[in-house]
């Protein structure tokens, strides 16, 4: 298989932008990549199904050009404004539904996916002969989609699949993540990401991140704090500039899936700031650790079920209701982990176990989850 180097795979993700106007478009299908004919542009309804729901330019096939000639581009923009903020309801729709491969994702991605599957469909069908690499490219909710038209090349066509995401959010449980990265392999999945982008740390466990083993592409970033800036491809291209994949992996250990790493923050009495990257870093990995420490069947229950934003919230509470009623060690780790939460939002934090109802514990998250939600939006509306 061919791999499109970081610097183009960054360039295709920023440019493909353009396809919303008509006019930009037949510049960015001019481009060297693509053959001369054999391309499309295809529209996805975004949106929710009544709030802000439109359909519009959101991605580009192509037959490659040149070298490439046996090779198919799927490259897909990310959150814009131009339509009058409906992808933002695209990307807050953050409750499961069943993907075409039959795992929990994305409601909101899956949609803009699904919309676009029949043209395709028909893409595909009109070129059996092109048997080569399909190379699938997006920034922001591009990623995202990205991930999913992988997953359903990997499932469905003989073509071997790579995969470029820059910025890109979670796109489905763990149960999604895994299979994709069976399928995709992993080593055909470049996940680009800085330190300090927002995105990539949205939506909170129980989503989780393709690929779940292999290289790692963690860009450092020289922000201290979240950043809006940091999400833009104008970043991103210039984090790989002059870079090849190889100089672009970052094979550190993972420090937030270090149990002890995770008990000495939940103790920690240091304060914390919602606005730090590491802070969301900490909160997804303590989240997971303390409902492990309540058992197997909450972390499945919360990957397997159907469910919308808020029932998010319910179901964690429900989870963290029953650890604290469970042993004395597993309710204290659920009282680190609502200590930490209330006092990045500000509240009063309690001062005992006993304190701790579903009913509060659920508006602890409800008001975690939209507080993210927020960074996220301010970082979006930057592009």
């Amino acid at each position: 298989m061919t791999v499109v180097g970081p610097a183009v795979a960054a360039s295709l993700a920023k440019d493909v932008y353009l396809v919303q106007n008509p006019r930009d478009a037949v510049v960015f299908l001019a481009r060297k990549e693509f053959s001369k004919d054999n391309k499309i542009v295809m529209k996805a309804s975004v949106g929710c199904r009544i709030l802000r729901a439109t359909r519009d330019a959101f991605a580009v096939c192509a037959v490659g050009g040149g070298s490439r000639s046996n090779e198919i581009f799927l490259v897909f923009r990310g959150t814009t404004r131009a339509n009058k903020d409906a992808d933002i309801w695209t990307d807050v729709r953050c409750g499961f539904e069943l993907s075409r491969g039959g795992k929990p994702v994305h409601i909101g991605f899956n949609h803009a996916f699904t919309s676009m599957l029949p043209e395709l469909k028909a893409f595909f069908n009109d070129h059996p002969t092109v048997t080569g690499t399909v190379h699938c490219i997006g920034h922001s909710l591009g990623g995202a989609v990205a991930n999913l038209a992988a997953d359903w090349v990997a499932r469905n066509k003989p073509n071997p699949v790579k995969l470029y995401t820059f910025g890109a959010p979670r796109v489905g449980g763990n149960f999604f993540a895994r299979s994709c990265t069976s399928l995709v392999g992993e080593a055909n999945m470049m996940r680009l990401f800085h330190t300090t982008d927002p995105v990539p740390m949205i939506p909170i466990f129980p989503f989780t991140h393709a690929p779940t083993r292999g290289p790692n592409y963690h860009l450092p970033s020289t922000l201290p704090l979240i950043s809006g800036e940091s999400h833009g491809m104008e970043s991103y291209i210039e984090s790989v500039t002059n870079k090849g994949w190889e100089a672009l992996k970052n094979n550190r250990q993972n420090t937030y899936t270090i149990e002890a790493g995770i008990e000495h923050w939940l103790k920690s009495k240091s304060p914390v700031n919602a606005s730090s990257a590491t802070f969301w870093q900490w909160v997804d990995a303590a989240l997971v650790y303390v409902l492990k420490k309540i058992g197997a069947h909450a972390i499945n229950a919360l990957q397997i079920g159907l469910m919308g934003f808020w029932t998010v919230a319910d179901k964690v509470a429900y989870f963290l209701e029953r650890g604290i009623t469970a042993t004395v060690s597993v309710s204290t780790w659920v009282y680190h982990l609502m200590r930490k939460l209330m006092q990045a939002l500000g509240m009063k934090v309690v001062e005992s176990v006993e304190e701790l109802t579903r009913a509060l514990m659920r508006t602890i998250l409800m008001r975690i989850l939209i507080r993210m939600r927020e960074y996220v939006q301010t970082a979006v509306r930057r592009i």
